[in-house]
């Protein structure tokens, strides 16, 4: 009994060891295999090319001639000549308002007028020969000059009863319409001229003295998906204290499809730079505020992991500022995060 228990003990232990055995080996097969694990990639190849240095700012379109066009006189609109959408050459009478009773007026005014002046010119003649005295002939010249403002001053009233369009544009909104009472300075048309539109965008103050008159601007429609041509107007000379900002106006170059009232990201391109070392930015890991790229080694398929240094930067590329990198290094694009310097890779 007691051989058959030493028995079962001795092989007990036997497959205990062994077990152990086979758990140790295990654990190393799998260390190996975590130590042989190869991560897919993709690269790029540095390349040198053009970058700009931009300021970003953004704002609404809008016309340099943009008016509300208001009644200068009183009254009853007797007449529309034009609807919103229309087109209209400067000077063009866009309504009539109280125009019958102003023009009666004014041909009264002008009846007296010219009845003071033959007056005047009879009296003046007969003043030369010594036939009237010096009052008669005075309040002659009195009354006919007297007409004379009445008449200007009728004309004027008369004028103002033919609302005009004071610039060539379009007509974007009718406020009156034909029959009502239209009182002095109430709003009749709001007229735009696309021909011309800005942009006002507002600068930080340090970066100012980067901006110049007739410097080039890119301007981004994202809604629209479309990007137009602008160059910077103006200037101002003054600080908003409030904001720390300087205005500064942007001319669009005149495109059909870019409209007053559009939302625009302007980009004022500062400095170019024609053969920069460019890096894709999809390549770029960001740890603590500091940015890493992973370069391709083809001989040892590794991973280099290099801290980026860079300078201009566009929406898809950084300059790079980095003397170890160089034209035809290739640059992890994809697979990268994660990866550790030294690491195996394989193209894939």
């Amino acid at each position: 009994m007691k051989k058959i228990v030493i028995l079962l003990l001795i092989a007990i232990a036997t497959f205990s060891i062994s077990c152990s055995v086979n758990l140790e080996g295990g654990n190393k097969d799998k260390k190996k295999e975590k130590k042989e694990i190869i991560v897919p990639i993709q690269v790029e190849t540095l390349k040198k090319g053009p970058i700009s240095s931009f300021i970003l700012s953004s704002g609404t379109v809008e016309a340099e001639m943009s008016v509300d066009i208001v009644a200068e006189t009183a009254g009853v609109v007797e007449k529309l000549n034009v609807e919103e959408g229309n087109r209209v050459k400067k000077g063009q009478i866009l309504a009539i308002v109280n125009f019958e009773e102003l023009k009666l007026s004014k041909d009264k005014a002008e009846v007296s007028l010219k009845e003071a002046e033959n007056t005047f010119k009879r009296m003046k003649n007969m003043f030369d020969r010594q036939l009237v005295s010096q009052e008669t002939y005075d309040n002659a010249q009195f009354n006919y000059n007297q007409k004379k403002l009445d008449f200007d001053n009728a004309r004027v009233k008369f004028n103002k009863s033919m609302i005009k369009a004071p610039f060539s544009g379009v007509v974007t909104e009718r406020f009156i319409t034909t029959g009502q009472y239209l009182p002095m300075n109430q709003k009749a048309f709001s007229l735009v001229n696309r021909d011309v539109l800005k942009i006002n965008v507002f600068i930080p103050e340090e970066r100012v003295r980067e901006v110049k008159a007739g410097m080039p601007a890119n301007l981004i429609s994202e809604a629209a998906k479309q990007t137009f041509k602008g160059n910077v107007k103006r200037v101002s000379h003054v600080v908003d204290p409030s904001t720390g900002t300087v205005k500064v106006t942007v001319y669009v170059t005149h495109d059909p499809n870019i409209r007053p009232g559009m939302f625009i990201k302007v980009r004022l391109l500062t400095d170019t730079i024609t053969d920069a070392l460019l890096v894709p930015k999809k390549a770029v890991i960001y740890q603590n505020d500091r940015q890493f790229i992973f370069l391709y080694n083809s001989l040892t398929n590794k991973a280099r992991k290099v801290e980026l240094k860079t300078g201009y930067q566009d929406e898809s590329l950084f300059q790079s500022l980095n003397k170890d990198l160089k034209p035809g290094d290739q640059v992890i694009v994809a697979g990268q995060n994660g990866l550790k310097d030294g690491a195996k890779v394989r193209l894939g």
